[in-house]
């Protein structure tokens, strides 16, 4: 065997496991970024957030017929500390059981504690805002499209870099949406609960 044809192999070897690495990670949260926060930590701070806009949403009933304005009010249940609440208005117009509204909420977090099973997540959050539309259709609500928005978050301590610009979308505000967009320097499409 000679060097040259050595070299060769060599050289092929790298290209191929370059090429493979390049290729590895099919959906989820990109871990491509170094970040700080997990992706374990950053699904719970997403899953808690929506939980908290879905409860303001879905503790009032529907809006009857005509042009509604609902208020939205809902405390987080931070169990281990903390405080945190949300505050807004469901909006918009509804006939013969089917129309639409606009969803306006903001919310603040600080040191917002809760366990998820396994570990307690600790979450600040600053600038927080969650909008969006809500179809009605047959009297109940329908189809969700829904922006979450915080500019300064931090997770167990930790500042989440870039914040959290995501889009919710899914069947209902009560079925478990997809998020899709950038989350504490993760960038992904993944089902929240």
């Amino acid at each position: 065997m000679s060097i040259a044809s050595t070299g060769s192999r060599v050289t092929c070897a790298l290209i191929l496991a370059t090429a493979m690495a390049s290729c590895s990670g099919v959906g989820g949260i990109d871990t491509t970024n170094v970040s700080p926060i997990s992706n374990d930590d950053t699904f719970a701070m997403l899953g808690y957030l929506w939980g908290g806009a879905r409860s303001a949403i879905t503790n009032k009933r529907e809006p009857s017929d005509g042009t509604f304005n609902l208020p939205l009010s809902y405390q987080l249940p931070c169990t281990r500390g903390g405080q945190g609440a949300y505050q807004g208005t469901l909006s918009g117009t509804k006939a013969g059981g089917a129309g639409s509204g606009t969803l306006a909420l903001t919310g603040t977090l600080t040191e917002c504690r809760f366990d998820d099973r396994t570990t307690i997540t600790t979450i600040s959050a600053s600038g927080f805002t969650v909008t969006g539309t809500i179809a009605i259709a047959n009297d109940t609500y329908g189809a969700i499209s829904i922006k979450m928005i915080a500019s300064t978050v931090t997770v167990n301590g930790v500042t989440c870099p870039g914040g959290i610009n995501v889009m919710l979308t899914g069947a209902s505000p009560s079925a478990p949406p997809i998020s899709t967009g950038t989350a504490c320097g993760r960038t992904g499409a993944v089902p929240l609960p």
